[in-house]
């Protein structure tokens, strides 16, 4: 449950502190303002990324050990908080903003000892001392900026950066690397709180205090992975690990050079806007660059063990490929226009609002009494839980009372923390799944697909639509059901990750369609909630 509770404490925090933020941007002069590079239309806070680093060091500081590494860690977070809030309220120069990256690099290198010892095509043994800082500094800076500079479209880096943490986290389990997989999922817990306010359309933007803080994470994680966790991991795995914003740096970086520009120089060359430039959605180009991203990360695992040699030619391979593509469509003059309208049309065939509220109701009493009949039958609770559930009862009861005063403190927050424990409790249970055997829990599941499908789909009504981020979640449920077929997970876990998306987009769906906070979905909770408590107690 360590894992379990860093991630909701970081998505708590995070968005917990997201709301008072946004109240305060205007006056802390933290807004985005439209122009010609951008694709928003209305000025958007950018506070988003100053509750990331928070909600991320809070956790940090709680549950990992206070290393020389983990402290240098913090600390260089911290720069990166300084330098980046002050770049987000006055624009500064990028000489500074160099000089907060380098501060932020330096402290993690010298101090933490963060550094590539090993090196691509070096042989095994470790590199000077002058040779390894450099081509630290020079990586660290590298990816932070890199994913600075690929976060232009509502989603995308938070997206991407929560697949490559996915990746990391996966890898480092393989190498019995926990420190490493509990911050992954701490970050995880703070990616998924922001995404809360960053899905299309954005309400908040993660500014550059949010990006950089991800860049940096994700290349200080890859490092310790590759060079202290696992050694026997290729060396250049990173660049898997960082595929894409890496790709995208380089590829416009190298077009301004070659045009007589500054490397710095902005434009519209990234690679989401000539997605965009090809007639796709928002929400279009942010799923090609995630399932673009996704095949980094597969060959990340399939060449972890591989000599230099394979390793480079596939990565350069790969980004031949998804450069050559692009250049192509974009040559020929391609639109993916169509692809929406055909998407919509699907969508609508279904039709009829009676038909939607059927189903919403049926979901919400099945639900509801799915989760009531195994919290009542399962045979034991686990203090741990049992007390988790006590003060999520009385959270969920303040937060139904005033509910008109408590809006800033999400529903889904506390709802979705009972469905999980119900959840992971009946499948753990010996005696519960002896009563509900494997297929027919198989039926139950996808009868509340089906009917999930005819509620969204049979209205025009937009309250409920398909985003990235749903993409996003079923790429990591998708990603244990692959590690059960390669044995590298107990096959006991697969049903509880599948039972908890299903049931998440489920209760995602009943909450999106009340019409007020008391009703029998929340009392539902509410008594679940209760129950679990007892039967812990």
């Amino acid at each position: 449950m360590l894992i379990f509770s860093a991630f909701i404490i970081a998505l708590v925090i995070t968005v917990a502190l997201i709301p008072p933020l946004m109240r305060v941007a205007d006056r802390l002069s933290v807004l985005d303002t439209p122009n010609e590079r951008k694709v928003h239309t209305g000025a958007i806070p950018r506070v988003g990324g100053m509750a990331m680093v928070v909600g991320a060091c809070i956790p940090l500081l709680l549950w990992l050990p206070h290393t020389n590494t983990m402290n240098a860690f913090i600390v260089s977070l911290l720069v990166l908080l300084f330098f980046g809030a002050w770049d987000d309220s006055k624009d500064l120069d990028y000489r500074i903003k160099f000089l907060g990256q380098f501060l932020a690099v330096g402290i993690i290198v010298f101090w933490g000892d963060v550094q590539l010892a090993v090196l691509p095509f070096a042989g095994i043994d470790p590199v000077p001392v002058w040779v390894s800082l450099p081509v630290t500094v020079v990586f660290l800076v590298g990816v932070t900026n890199a994913v600075n500079l690929s976060d232009g479209l509502d989603g995308l880096a938070a997206g991407v950066s929560l697949l490559s943490l996915g990746a990391v986290s996966l890898l480092a389990q393989l190498a019995g690397g926990e420190s490493i997989i509990v911050a992954c999922f701490i970050v995880a817990g703070v990616i998924f709180g922001f995404l809360r306010y960053n899905t299309y359309p954005a309400r908040i933007f993660m500014g550059d205090t949010g990006s950089q803080f991800l860049g940096f994470t994700l290349g200080v994680l890859a490092v310790i992975l590759t060079q202290h966790v696992n050694t026997a991991l290729n060396p250049l795995l990173p660049l898997f690990l960082v595929g894409l914003p890496v790709l995208d740096t380089l590829f416009v970086m190298g077009k301004r050079i070659s045009e007589g520009r500054s490397p710095f120089a902005a434009d519209k060359n990234h690679l989401h806007h000539r997605l965009l430039s090809l007639g796709m959605a928002h929400y279009e180009a942010v799923s090609v660059i995630y399932l673009s991203q996704l095949a980094f990360l597969v060959l990340a695992f399939m060449l972890r063990y591989q000599s230099d040699t394979v390793v480079l030619l596939s990565y350069l391979g790969l980004t031949g490929g998804l450069l050559a593509i692009l250049l192509w469509l974009q040559g020929r003059g391609v639109s993916a226009g169509g692809w929406g309208q055909l998407t919509e049309k699907i969508a609508m065939s279904a039709g009829g609002e009676r038909a939607r509220d059927v189903a919403i109701a049926i979901i919400r009493c099945g639900v509801l009494a799915y989760l009531l009949m195994g919290a009542f039958l399962v045979s034991a609770v686990p203090r741990d839980i049992a007390f988790s559930s006590i003060v999520l009862f009385f959270i969920l009861m303040v937060r139904l009372l005033w509910s008109a005063r408590l809006r800033f403190l999400s529903l889904r927050l506390l709802v979705f923390p009972a469905m999980a424990f119900a959840v992971y409790l009946m499948h753990r249970d010996g005696p519960l799944t002896d009563l509900l055997p494997s297929y027919a829990y198989a039926i139950l599941i996808t009868a509340l697909l089906l009917l999930m499908f005819i509620a969204i789909r049979s209205t025009k009504d937009p309250v409920f639509q398909t985003t990235p981020t749903d993409l996003l979640v079923v790429s990591l449920a998708g990603g244990v059901g692959v590690l059960y077929q390669q044995g590298m997970v107990e096959a006991s876990l697969v049903p509880i990750v599948l039972g908890m998306v299903v049931l998440f987009y489920a209760g995602e769906l009943v909450m999106r369609h009340m019409t007020a906070a008391w009703n029998c979905f929340t009392v539902g909770i509410l008594g679940l909630l209760a129950l679990l408590a007892v039967k812990g107690w």
